[in-house]
């Protein structure tokens, strides 16, 4: 029997495989898959694959990743001929097969369905899947689309419960002028001598019934519907005696918040509230599907082809119209119709923004340097980026990285690299691109930041800001049943595995860390980690902490007492800055077998510690050691206090041996007595800044790093508005001798050495930082630290170590932007207010991006009102820089750069009057 060759191999791999296609589940037909699957090699497949595509046996889709299909099995399962073998997308091939959607159902069918409708979506299921149903209640302005989410319950009732085919929806409109009688009857039938009329709650037994602006019922009929709810049954309008039961699935929808629209009686009998975001409110990606989606159902009416101006797309999509959905949906056919009538052309139909109704054109601003519209684009050529797919590309890029590692092709460093610029992609998705609300993210980040916070901490790691927020996001998206990202992990299960396996090798210490959160947010949120989650939190953690060593050496205090050992391991961990000793406070009669079980539950959770050091008060706990877990070294110094508590810590993060720690640290740990005259203040080295503390915190470990060993001088980050209120009179002077203060241009304090983080990036009054540290350093050790300020201070590191953006992208347009301002001011800045302006700047954007603007100023008004050409000029001048990160500048913002430059005219008249 002749042995197939790969080829043909590949292509019958791609007939079975098309056989059973669907929308969703692409992940079979990449290069990659298909390689793996056949133990063929990736370059070969990939030959192969393309001159199967121009033998006209397969179908390529050239978006990312690209996808190959069989052409003849397609052709067979849709009963058509495909024209040509190469798509420029998905959406594209389901065009031409005239099947846009074929396992899309109810849900499925909304834009947002795993989005920004997520959540409420995942609510309405729950309630109509619960026995009889449950009431809900939709709110949302109006043209949000509630009622067509009430459509799609019905199509999902119907498709997922026993009542297949025979679901009816009634719908009863409410209006705000309608008679409280009329409405009661209407509601709830009537009896009137021998009379009987049924009332739609009645006539709607067993079917699903949507009451459409709900708040405009009578709080009697409110009253009423909630004792409906409650007990299950309603009396006629003119019978009280005559119960009447129905059983209907109830759906209320309203327009404002419930609290404000419904009594508080009907809400408490309602269990599922839901609310639908406005247009607004949704991502940009969404709003974009949202007007394709449109201008497809208008092409397939009209029977032509649409192409669209690039200006035209952007216009509907940022523009906030005030009826939402609903009013989006009848502006597109508006410009359809105003297209259609000047149209010669029999296929195609180009849409311009002239086309808008004139309500619309009233409200736009002109530009007249604006270009004309040159760029059309064909409407069925937008694809949906959703954030499973963007999720799915950068993980592929991960795992081809760790492919090639495999196979020797890359080096580990390499590896690393693309794997932190994959997770500086993440950022920019998830972040910046997936912008809407959530109500889950909001809960469940604030428990994930408070764990971050809290390892952070104890292991006195860097971690970005925004890794929270990420992090929950990966959390909340992998989480859903549908997700593709879910099914993705599923299918390279095995190949996620071995990479991870591989980092943690070569990453121990971030593998054992990123253990510890992902257990810390189990407990504290029930919700398990996935091997990608881990991926990304050990990649973070190497990204910010280059040197990060590992600890294998713990200390444990046991004390007497409510809070004694509590207290030194405190003061202990906060003088040494390393959070390497637990503390457990035991009262005078705790039995020595609960002390033992806390200290092996301890020991079970920490495995990957080879030695644990029990310091005790009494001697009678040395003995404690011997009844412990044997699966670590285990040392027992007793006479516990915080001195010795801080000899045997240094000598733990020296990475002393077990041995040479218990026996120095006795040896060293005497009583001595002085008497002290005069108090002496802790010499201290204060780190302000005008963004955060958290900026001075990475300022000063940026600045610790550069030294070449650690010296005898306090590094405190300090609040920058409690300098510039209290000035010299600040405590901070009073508690500590500050000899060195850095800290931004614009902060003026008489008497207090300090510089600059603008002079250290310039290499400026570097003699003042090494005038400090001479008495710690020698020349040489001198030479080391100037060296190293001048690598982690340059431009590009800082704002590597400072921001969460895309660093050289943000310097680009930021370099851009400040050029155009002093074109526009007819000014040239001096070189360090340039570099400040670049770091205020870069750090304004985070702050807009990330809605964390600052909106107060003092005297904002006045400001505006003297400003205006100032105002003016930096908008120009920063177009380019605000339209690509989405955000506008708010005049508060706008007021402290004015600040800035008004300090760099100042420093051109007269030196700084706070240097010596």
């Amino acid at each position: 029997m002749n042995q197939l060759t790969s080829k043909q191999q590949i292509y019958n791999y791609l007939q079975k495989m098309s056989q059973h296609f669907q929308l969703d589940r692409f992940s079979n037909f990449t290069t990659i898959t298909i390689s793996k699957e056949l133990s063929i090699s990736r370059s070969l497949t990939s030959q192969y694959l393309n001159e199967l595509v121009k033998d006209d046996l397969v179908v390529k889709i050239s978006s990312r990743p690209v996808y190959y299909l069989s052409k003849n099995a397609l052709e067979q399962i849709y009963h058509v001929v495909l024209k040509q073998n190469e798509y420029i997308s998905i959406h594209e091939l389901m065009q031409e097969l005239k099947y846009n959607s074929p396992d899309l159902k109810d849900f499925q069918k909304s834009v947002g369905y795993d989005g920004s409708l997520s959540y409420p979506i995942s609510q309405i299921k729950s309630a109509l899947l619960y026995p009889d149903g449950l009431p809900i209640i939709l709110y949302g302005e109006r043209g949000t689309g509630k009622m067509y989410l009430v459509s799609c319950m019905k199509e999902f009732c119907q498709n997922h419960l026993n009542e297949k085919g025979h679901i009816v929806l009634d719908v009863k409109k409410v209006s705000l002028h309608e008679e409280r009688t009329a409405q009661m009857e209407d509601l709830f039938g009537y009896e009137h001598n021998g009379e009987v009329k049924k009332g739609i709650l009645e006539n709607s037994d067993g079917k699903m019934l949507c009451i459409q602006d709900a708040q405009y019922l009578s709080d009697q009929a409110q009253e009423k519907i909630a004792d409906f709810l409650r007990y299950g049954y309603f009396c006629r309008e003119g019978n009280e005696y005559v119960r009447v039961q129905s059983k209907v699935r109830l759906v209320l929808c309203i327009e404002n918040e419930p609290r404000i629209s419904l009594n508080e009686n009907l809400l408490i009998n309602v269990p599922v509230i839901c609310h639908i975001p406005s247009l607004q409110e949704r991502s940009e990606d969404e709003r974009t599907r949202l007007v394709v989606h449109f201008f497809q159902e208008e092409q397939e009416r009209l029977k032509r082809k649409i192409l669209i101006s690039e200006k035209l797309c952007n216009f509907l999509v940022n523009h906030q119209f005030q009826g939402n959905i609903s009013d989006l949906q009848k502006s597109i056919k508006a410009i359809c119709a105003n297209a259609f009538s000047e149209t010669t052309h029999e296929e195609e139909m180009e849409v311009r923004i002239y086309h808008l109704p004139t309500h619309l054109l009233e409200q736009m601003s002109v530009d007249k340097y604006e270009k004309e519209e040159a760029t059309f684009v064909r409407i069925d050529s937008f694809e949906k980026h959703e954030l499973g797919e963007k999720m799915i590309q950068m993980w592929e890029q991960l795992l081809n990285a760790y492919v090639d590692l495999k196979n020797k092709v890359n080096s580990q460093a390499r590896f690393l690299e693309i794997g932190q610029d994959a997770v500086r992609h993440y950022y920019d998705v998830l972040v910046f691109e997936q912008s809407y609300h959530d109500a889950r993210i909001d809960a469940m980040n604030s428990l994930v930041m408070d764990v971050l916070n809290i390892v952070k901490n104890a292991k006195n790691i860097i971690l970005p800001v925004n890794c929270a927020y990420v992090l929950t996001r990966m959390i909340i998206s992998t989480g859903r049943n549908t997700s593709l990202l879910n099914q993705w992990e599923s299918n390279y299960s095995k190949d996620i595995q071995e990479c991870l396996q591989t980092m943690s090798d070569m990453m121990m210490n971030e593998s054992i860390i990123a253990d510890q959160i992902i257990k810390q947010i189990k407990t504290a949120t029930n919700v398990s980690l996935s091997n990608m989650n881990k991926i990304f939190l050990m990649l973070n953690i190497r990204m910010y902490n280059k040197e990060l060593q590992g600890q294998d050496t713990m200390g444990i205090i046991l004390s007497h007492g409510y809070s004694t050992a509590s207290s030194i391991a405190d003061a202990a961990n906060s003088l040494l800055n390393h959070y390497i000793f637990e503390a457990i406070d035991m009262p005078l009669d705790t039995p020595v077998e609960e002390i033992t079980k806390k200290l092996n539950e301890y020991i079970n959770n920490n495995m990957h510690l080879k030695n644990i050091i029990l310091l005790v008060d009494m001697g009678s706990l040395e003995e404690i050691g011997d009844v412990i877990s044997d699966t670590m070294n285990v040392g027992v110094i007793n006479n516990i206090s915080t001195s010795l508590a801080l000899n045997v810590g240094m000598k733990m993060i020296q990475h002393h041996d077990l041995e040479t720690i218990l026996s120095e640290s006795c040896g060293e740990n005497q009583c001595h007595y002085k008497i002290l005259s005069v108090a002496k203040r802790e010499k201290a080295i204060a780190i302000t800044n005008d963004v955060s503390v958290s900026v001075s915190e990475k300022l000063s470990h940026l600045l610790q790093n550069s030294l070449p060993k650690k010296v005898d001088i306090k590094f405190i980050e300090y609040d920058y508005d409690c300098l510039q209120k209290n000035k010299h009179e600040d405590p901070l002077f009073e508690k500590y001798d500050v000899v060195l203060m850095v800290k931004p241009l614009s902060l003026k304090l008489k008497g207090v050495r300090s510089v600059s983080l603008e002079d250290i990036m310039n290499f400026k009054d570097i003699d003042i930082l090494n005038s400090i540290f001479k008495p710690y350093l020698d020349e040489d050790e001198i030479e080391e630290f100037n060296q190293n300020l001048l690598k982690n201070f340059s431009i590009q590191s800082v704002m590597e170590n400072l921001t969460i953006l895309n660093p050289q992208k943000l310097l680009d347009f930021v370099s851009e932007s400040v050029q155009n301002l002093q074109l526009v001011m007819q000014k040239k800045f001096q070189s360090r207010t340039i570099i400040g302006i670049y770091i205020h700047i870069c750090f304004l954007v985070e702050r807009l991006v990330t809605k964390t603007a600052i909106e107060i100023y003092e005297n904002l008004d006045d400001f505006a009102s003297n400003h205006s050409d100032f105002i003016e000029q930096v908008n120009q001048s920063f177009d380019s820089m605000l339209k690509n990160y989405h955000v506008k500048m708010p005049i508060s913002e706008i007021a402290y750069l004015y600040e800035y430059i008004a300090d760099d005219e100042d420093e051109r008249k007269v030196a700084s009057d706070d240097e010596f």
